[in-house]
């Protein structure tokens, strides 16, 4: 199915769904133009009022964006802010069928669905006809074009013109497309075009150049780029692990946000194994810069772990170390970035490894995350999603990409499909994966809970010779040797689902992929927040579970960040003793209107609460973690503004693309954890989670 025939069908649904025989007959006749008005009462939400009105629960968009086109012109109507949250004695606007039409031409589409023909468009300040660097970034979104099936256009100016850019925006916006990918160089500049392509429903994806949605003040859904202080940090970890007297992280333009936080990562990591660290500041004179780190190391000459930030502190380094006398061993050294020099300075043993922002995978990541939102509904799990830093030492320099290499995979899990059909989910995402890659996959698993037979089964896949293991590190300490024999076998290996790093697991494997706690308590604390509030509480089932309190912590310095107090409070699994001391809770301070609950046991109690207590929808202001039955009712009532899905599908399909990537392209996952959630489930998104739901959600 063409993607213009997609559109034209999604035109027809919207008519369908509006057909006057649907629509139920408002109190005051609807005028031609516009429609008619209506005062939010106790209880009412958009979702209810779009089924009432419009047919269709999924329409209430239509209703936000007619009401607030009319408050721009008449003040008594009200600004829908967040469809999720609307307050009694509002003033709104029911359009017409015909008025709500031009609102739900992108809102109203079919369920994603894996064999949707996409067509996006990657708009980006530079081109590979002019900036070499642009030809790594463009072959990973044509790879990922070619592995994902999907149609992708890029456009760019001829030279560097960020007015010209801003205007490609607009004309790929134009287009309607499935999804937009674009590099954020000047936030101001491009807020007005990004915005245009939001408000026409397209998805948005930002790449290289940008710092977030929440730092750019736009809201697309995440930036692929480097994340520089973890470079700095991870960077500090690898160089500190052999042991030092004193650290120095050589800084050739001390300000520059950038480079700044790449010595405050190398420092902490200093620090943490009890290594004195400092900055010391240069020019981008190499001979200059090669005096002021030679005079550094002659009155400190304890110096004996160095990182520079680029070939422009990296290669006075090396002129410094030859003039000095020095060798490798003498010191160790790594650096951000690559070059000819750097290449050859890690071959040699001078420099330990050389930092990488992986181009390539900002290109492919972002055609993937535009398929991923249009075929499964899964988002990107933060706000800024890691490409870098990328560590390429001894082993990975000269490493030949082929996107044609065979690749067989090895899965372990502690738990399978035919026994728990959570892992249905799970076991989607890899079969999917596999099929969309080309690449091939075994899942073993036990027949039964029995760890002591998956720690077996890692044996069997180590004895296979696959090309790669994805597995669950359900019990580090069970499963260090197995894995350990993998890695020593040279088999790359992720884990996905159970773990929590190879940090924190004492495993070197890859990554993790599985959800971020404090992200979601932190992202689901300013998504409440952003209305406003006097105080909050987070309702955790089980203080000091781990991951439990992690999501607190993060939601309480979300508040404390929009100066709301909060706290938390403690419950325990009853749910009817659970209601007690939430009902004691708010009637000992009823000044309290943000609550955050971690699961459907603490969910189902607040909701029994709040009917006892009489509090209807827009009383309070409600999110929760995971999703069930009852909570996705209260999202559609209004009464919970989202849920947070681990979105285990990602983890599944996430495990087996890091594989692929490695064994084809060498590429590394950026980070110890890949987060795979926090996945906002809310009435923008609901009514595709239903119908997703036990395949891919």
């Amino acid at each position: 199915m063409s993607s213009k025939r997609t559109r034209f069908i999604s035109l027809i649904l919207v008519f369908a769904l509006l057909a006057p025989g649907m629509i139920g007959v408002a109190s005051a006749a609807p005028s031609a133009q516009e429609g008619t008005t209506y005062t939010v009462k106790l209880g009412d939400n958009l979702w209810t009022l779009a089924e009432k009105y419009l047919g269709n629960g999924a329409a209430y968009p239509a209703i936000a964006g007619a009401t607030n086109d009319k408050a721009s012109e008449d003040a008594t109507f009200a600004q829908v802010a967040n469809p999720s949250l609307i307050h009694p004695g509002w003033k709104l606007l029911i359009p017409t069928a015909e008025a709500a039409a031009k609102y739900l031409t992108f809102e109203l589409v079919a369920v994603p669905s894996p064999e949707k023909e996409l067509d996006f468009i990657m708009v980006q300040h530079a081109l590979c006809a002019w900036d070499s660097f642009w030809c790594t970034v463009e072959a990973g979104i044509s790879q990922a074009a070619d592995d994902a099936s999907v149609n992708v256009t890029v456009l760019g100016p001829d030279e560097f013109d960020l007015e010209k850019v801003a205007q490609l925006i607009d004309q790929a916006v134009a287009a309607q497309p499935d999804g937009i990918g674009l590099t954020v160089t000047d936030p101001d500049l491009f807020r007005e075009p990004i915005q245009r392509a939001l408000a026409a429903g397209i998805p948005v994806v930002a790449y290289n150049a940008g710092a977030g949605p929440i730092a750019d003040g736009i809201d697309y859904m995440t930036y692929l780029g480097q994340d520089e202080y973890a470079g700095g940090y991870l960077g500090g970890l690898k160089l500190a692990a052999g042991g030092g007297a004193s650290g120095v992280c050589i800084n050739q333009q001390v300000g520059h946000v950038g480079l700044d936080k790449r010595c405050n990562g190398f420092i902490a990591a200093m620090e943490e194994n009890g290594i004195e660290a400092e900055v010391l500041g240069i020019g981008d004179d190499p001979a200059e810069a090669q005096t002021i780190i030679d005079d550094y190391y002659t009155a400190n000459p304890d110096t004996d772990i160095f990182l520079t930030l680029g070939p422009n502190g990296a290669n006075p380094f090396y002129a410094f170390m030859e003039a000095a006398g020095l060798g490798a061993g003498d010191v160790t050294h790594g650096t951000f970035d690559l070059s000819p020099e750097i290449n050859a300075r890690i071959l040699d043993g001078t420099t330990m490894f050389g930092i990488d922002q992986q181009p390539f995978l900002q290109g492919y990541g972002a055609v993937q995350m535009l398929a991923m939102v249009n075929r499964y509904g899964i988002s990107p799990a933060l706000p800024v999603s890691a490409t870098g830093p990328g560590f390429v030492d001894a082993s990975g320099v000269g490493f030949e990409a082929d996107p044609d290499r065979e690749v067989n995979l090895r899965m372990v899990q502690h738990a399978l499909c035919a026994w728990d059909s959570f892992w249905c989910v799970v076991q989607k995402g890899i079969q999917q994966a596999g099929e969309e890659m080309g690449v091939n996959v075994t899942v073993l698993g036990p027949d039964e809970f029995d760890l002591e037979k998956v720690a077996q089964l890692i044996d069997q896949a180590v004895a296979a010779q696959p090309d790669g293991i994805g597995l669950t590190v359900t019990d580090p300490d069970l499963f260090r040797e197995p894995i350990q024999r993998a890695l020593d076998a040279g088999i790359p290996v992720v884990a996905y689902n159970a773990g929590s790093g190879p940090i924190a697991d004492g495993i070197d494997y890859m990554t993790y992929l599985g959800q971020d706690e404090y992200q979601g308590g932190y992202l689901g604390g300013l998504r409440l927040a952003a209305a406003g509030g006097t105080r909050g509480v987070c309702i955790n089932q089980q203080v000091g579970h781990t991951g439990l309190d992690k999501r607190c912590n993060g939601f309480v310095a979300a508040m404390e960040e929009n100066g709301i107090a909060a706290e938390v409070l403690g419950i325990g699994d009853d749910p009817a003793e659970a209601q007690t001391i939430i009902d004691d809770y708010y009637t000992a301070n009823p000044d309290t209107d943000i609550f955050m609950t971690l699961g459907p046991n603490g969910a189902n109690p607040f909701y029994a609460f709040m009917e006892a207590a009489g509090l209807g929808a827009g009383d309070v202001t409600h999110g929760t973690f995971d999703l069930s039955p009852e909570i996705i009712a209260r999202i559609k009532d209004g009464t919970s503004m989202f849920g947070i899905d681990q979105q285990p599908f990602l983890q599944g399909y996430g495990a087996v693309q890091a594989l692929m990537l490695k064994i084809r392209y060498g590429i590394s996952p950026a980070l110890p954890v890949t987060p795979t959630g926090p996945g906002f489930v809310d009435l923008s998104n609901v009514t595709i989670v239903e119908e997703l739901a036990g395949e891919y959600r």
